[in-house]
C-alpha cells in the first residue's frame, strides 16, 4: 500500500453535445505524465480512445471499463455514482476521477451530491475531493445562440434548451473552456467573453482550439468550493448589490431552496476586476426590478408570453395578488421559464415563527415594510441591448393594489 497520498480529486466536466468534451477527456486519458485518471462517461462509445493506449488483455470496447497502458481507465457512468466514486477511490490506483456530465441538465444538483459524498469520505481510508467544475463551451455555437437578441427562433424545443443549459453551466462552474476559438474572429471572441462574464464573474476562462487545454488548468486546481461557486453566478452578485443594506445576510437566499440549506455569508465580498469594459462594449447590462406591490397574475402572464428577446437571464422572487402569502421563485434563461411556489413570505408565518425568523435573519428585518412585511417582487435582469425603461414600464403595468 502506498502511504496516504491525499484525497482523489474529482473533476466534473459539463457542456452540451459537440462542445468538445470528448477531445478534452481523451487529452486527459492519453497523458504521458503518469497522472492516473479514471474517466467516467455517459457513453463509452463516444470517447474514441487511441488503440495504442488500450492495455492488452482482450478487452472489448463494449465492456464498461477500458484500462489503458498509462494507468488510466475509462468507464461508464453507473446508476449509483457515489458508490462508483467510492469504489474507484478505494482501489488506490487513481489520483483523479473525471466525470462527464453531458446528459445532466443542471450542474448544481450533481455537484451538491458529489461534494456531500466527498465530505462524508473525508475521514476515511479513501477520501475524495471535488476539485474543479469545467464548462466546455463551443464559441462558434455560442455566437449563434446569443447573437444580439436575434435568437435562433427554432420551434424545436431542444434548441431552446441549449440556451438555458448553457446559462446554468456557465453560472455554476469554476473553469470555462472556450473551445473552437480558431473558428471565430477576435471581435466575436470579445463578444463570447462578454456573454460569459455577464453571467459568471469568477470562473477562470481558458481559450482553446480542438479541446486542448493544459492539464494543470483541469486537474488539481483547488478551485472548487461549493459556497464560492454558488456565489459566483452574476445574478446573485447583482441582487446582493441591490440589497447591500444588509452586508451580511441576504433575503433572496432564504428563498433559494436548492435542496440544501447552506447559509451563504457574504462577508468576504470582494470587487473583481470585472472586465466591465468588454461587457459594456458589447451591450451587456443588468438591473434589478424591485417593487412593493404585487403583480396581477394574468397581466404578468401576458408579459411572460412576450418576454423581451434582449433578456438572457432573469432570477428572483415574485409577489402576486392572487396568492399574496406565497413567495414565488422565477427563473428564466433563454426561452425557458420556471415559476415555482417557494413557500410563504415571512410576513405570512404565525407570529412566533415570524419573530424567530426575523431574529435569525437581520437582513429580512432591515428591509421589513410596515404594511407589506417582506412581501415584494425583486428580479434581476441580465441581457443585451435591453431597453430597461420599457421593460420596467411593462412590468409596472402588471402591478395591482393590495389591501393588506
Amino acid at each position: 500500500m502506498p502511504e496516504n497520498r491525499g484525497p482523489v480529486k474529482i473533476i466534473l466536466v459539463t457542456g452540451y453535445l459537440g462542445a468538445g468534451k470528448t477531445t478534452l477527456l481523451n487529452h486527459i486519458l492519453s497523458n504521458d505524465r503518469n497522472l492516473r485518471a479514471a474517466v467516467i462517461v455517459n457513453d463509452i462509445g463516444e470517447v474514441n480512445i487511441d488503440e495504442a493506449l488500450i492495455r492488452e488483455g482482450g478487452l472489448s470496447q463494449t465492456d464498461s471499463v477500458i484500462p489503458l497502458t498509462n494507468g488510466c481507465i475509462c468507464c461508464s457512468l453507473s446508476d449509483d455514482l457515489a458508490e462508483q466514486l467510492g469504489g474507484i477511490a478505494e482501489t488506490g490506483d487513481f489520483d483523479y476521477i473525471v466525470i462527464e456530465a453531458s446528459g445532466i441538465c443542471e450542474p448544481m444538483p450533481i455537484a451538491y451530491t458529489i461534494s456531500a459524498f466527498c465530505d462524508d469520505s473525508a475521514g476515511g481510508d479513501a477520501p475524495l475531493a471535488l476539485d474543479n467544475i469545467v464548462a466546455v463551451v463551443d464559441c462558434a455555437r455560442m455566437i449563434d445562440e446569443f447573437d444580439g437578441g436575434e435568437r435562433l427562433l427554432d420551434e424545436n424545443l431542444e434548441e431552446d434548451d441549449v440556451e438555458s443549459l448553457l446559462v446554468e453551466q456557465i453560472e455554476f462552474c469554476t473553469t470555462i473552456v472556450m473551445n473552437k476559438v480558431d473558428l471565430i474572429t477576435p471581435e466575436q471572441l470579445g463578444e463570447v467573453r462578454a456573454i460569459v462574464r455577464s453571467l459568471q464573474k469568477d470562473a477562470v476562462m481558458i481559450e482553446a482550439e480542438h479541446g486542448i487545454v493544459p492539464l494543470e488548468e483541469l486537474l488539481d486546481t483547488g478551485r472548487f468550493d461549493f459556497d464560492k461557486v454558488y456565489q459566483s453566478a452574476a445574478w446573485l452578485d447583482i441582487m446582493m448589490s441591490a440589497t447591500r443594506g444588509d452586508h451580511d445576510e441576504h433575503d433572496a437566499d432564504d428563498h433559494e431552496h436548492h435542496g440544501h440549506h447552506h447559509h451563504h455569508h457574504h462577508g468576504d465580498h470582494h470587487d473583481h476586476d470585472h472586465e466591465e469594459g468588454e461587457e459594456l462594449e458589447y451591450g451587456f447590462s443588468s438591473f434589478v426590478y424591485e417593487r412593493r406591490k404585487p403583480f396581477d397574475l394574468d397581466r404578468f402572464s401576458d408579459f411572460a408570453a412576450n418576454w423581451p428577446n434582449s433578456v438572457i437571464r432573469t432570477k428572483g422572487m415574485v409577489w402576486v395578488s392572487e396568492q399574496p402569502d406565497v413567495c414565488y421563485l422565477l427563473e428564466q434563461a433563454g426561452t425557458q421559464r420556471v415559476f415555482i411556489d417557494n413557500g410563504p413570505f415571512v410576513a405570512a408565518l404565525p407570529e412566533d415563527e415570524r419573530a424567530q425568523v426575523l431574529e435569525e435573519n437581520p437582513g429580512i428585518a432591515n428591509r421589513w415594510d410596515e404594511r407589506c412585511g417582506d412581501r415584494m417582487t425583486m428580479l434581476v435582469f441580465i441581457g443585451r441591448n435591453m431597453d430597461q425603461p420599457a421593460i420596467e414600464a411593462a412590468l409596472d403595468e402588471c402591478l395591482t393594489d393590495w389591501e393588506g
